[in-house]
């Protein structure tokens, strides 16, 4: 598709001031330092989950559940023990079984420990029973397994998959989810990937299958449950399945109307839609506006109107699908790969819908302005490795939109949206660093980006410009700008 770029001063330096409100999956943020860090390992662990079976019963009342997780797993080296994640509330495991045989493990500080004699290129099976009362991950995100009036739900974003299930807690191990959730029989219950039955178990309970064709990172598997309302939609050939509070049908129906053309139009900028299928989960939700599980977005419901107000939501998890869980950062240092395209994605949807003009004033009044004025309220940042309680805050989603747009100003549409795609069938279902991410971007360019990217990705801070003009007595005017 080609258009046209934007020429204003904006579009390149950043330098207009003004207010815009919270949108996208962008939460309450802190800055008190940070007093935990974010794993920072990276992915030669020595084996790979290639699946996990979770198998979840929950009392809403109580808060307690019974699981189970069975992990299907690949030795690429000589294993002597795995470990796991599982921490917060009550949560006790009560047995582990390795290939099917009862092994001994220990738990402590929330890291299960198996060991094991494992010789390299085996794939074998673990499975962890665990039950107890979950609690939520530390301030400033307290998430998990969260309960409302009126259901429950998952967040896990960026690392309180642990808080909920044992798994190996880190978006560089992708595996496919079988789902068995069990819930009161009066609720639905959404989950990555397709619905394959709904099992009544004659105790008012019922057990939700759902299984997915795809790998997932951790932080994207999720669910959730209550007294839904289900309605459908298709783009082409891909089903859309949206769950919804009751009262919220015919709103619902109104703001996900244009989802299919929004695949459509991403799916001709991107590439081909990479899942099975998509939909949202709407819940009562206050960390985030909404988060993009694979393949099924939890949105939250004070942004459903009936009026399309908050279609840029709508957008933003939407252009996850392709950018955070079928192209993954490797570690969330990294996380400015998946938000700057999310972000810059709800942009690029004002195009489509509202014409150039209100793309650009999008551009500049809801993303760049946006970040210029939260800097000047609370000092410079750097996009790359952000400080885990400013993991989710403006520098990882404007400015680093900011930052794609003025990359999609220096390769031009006709390199730029090659080179996008190109990020996908490079690291199909796989992961990715903001090195590869350059050293892609420069075979598109033609020429070395070293300084572009150390200055608005490694570096802080935006240029400050100040122009002077001056008129002579012949009326001709003169600029001259001046760079600090």
């Amino acid at each position: 598709m080609r258009v046209s770029l934007c020429t204003t001063l904006f579009c390149i330096c950043l330098v207009l001031l003004s207010t815009a409100g919270l949108h996208a999956t962008q939460p309450f943020w802190s800055m008190e330092p940070s007093t935990r860090e974010i794993s920072r390992a990276d992915s030669l662990t020595g084996f790979d989950v290639i699946k996990y079976t979770i198998d979840l019963a929950i009392n809403e009342q109580t808060h307690y559940v019974n699981g189970s997780v069975e992990a299907i797993v690949l030795a690429e080296e000589n294993l002597s023990s795995l470990s796991y994640r599982l921490e917060g509330g009550t949560l006790a495991v009560t047995a582990v079984h390795v290939n099917g045989i009862s092994a001994a493990f220990m738990h402590q500080d929330g890291l299960i420990t198996i060991p094991m004699n494992i010789a390299q290129g085996q794939q074998f099976t673990t499975k962890v029973w665990y039950s107890g009362v979950t609690g939520n991950s530390p301030t400033p995100y307290n998430i998990g397994l969260i309960y409302t009036a009126n259901g429950c739900y998952t967040l896990s974003n960026p690392d309180a998959g642990r808080y909920w299930w044992p798994s190996y807690d880190h978006p560089w191990d992708k595996a496919l989810v079988d789902w068995h959730i069990t819930v009161r029989s009066d609720w639905l219950a959404a989950a990555n990937g397709l619905r394959t039955g709904i099992t009544d178990n004659g105790d008012g309970t019922r057990t939700h299958h759902w299984v997915s064709s795809s790998p997932i990172a951790t932080y994207v598997v999720g669910f959730a449950a209550g007294p839904y309302v289900e309605f459908t939609q298709n783009a082409g050939t891909l089903p859309i399945q949206n769950f919804v509070l009751p009262g919220q049908l015919n709103a619902a129906q109104a703001d996900f109307a244009n989802v299919p053309q929004m695949i459509s139009h991403f799916s001709e900028l991107f590439g081909p839609y990479p899942f099975e299928k998509y939909g949202h989960m709407v819940v009562n939700m206050a960390t985030y506006a909404a988060m993009e599980h694979q393949t099924m977005t939890t949105f939250g419901s004070q942004y459903i109107n009936g009026q399309q107000t908050y279609e840029s939501i709508v957008a933003h998890e939407l252009a996850h699908q392709w950018y955070g869980n079928y192209l993954t950062p490797i570690t969330m240092r990294e996380v400015w790969l998946k938000e700057s395209f999310a972000t810059y994605s709800e942009m690029l949807w004002t195009h489509k819908k509202s014409g150039w003009d209100a793309a650009c004033n999008y551009l500049r009044s809801s993303i760049q302005n946006y970040y210029i004025t939260w800097e000047n309220n609370n000092g410079p940042h750097t996009i790359y490795n952000p400080e885990y309680n400013l993991m989710f805050a403006p520098p990882t989603y404007e400015k680093s939109a900011s930052v794609l747009h003025m990359l999609r100003l220096k390769l031009g549409n006709d390199a730029f949206f090659p080179f996008i795609r190109a990020l996908l069938t490079s690291y199909p279902n796989g992961n990715i660093n903001t090195a590869e991410f350059i050293a892609l971007a420069e075979q598109y360019h033609g020429s070395s980006l070293t300084q572009f990217f150390q200055q608005w990705i490694y570096s802080q801070g935006i240029p400050n410009v100040s122009v002077a003009l001056f008129n002579n007595a012949d009326n001709l005017v003169k600029s001259y700008g001046y760079t600090t």
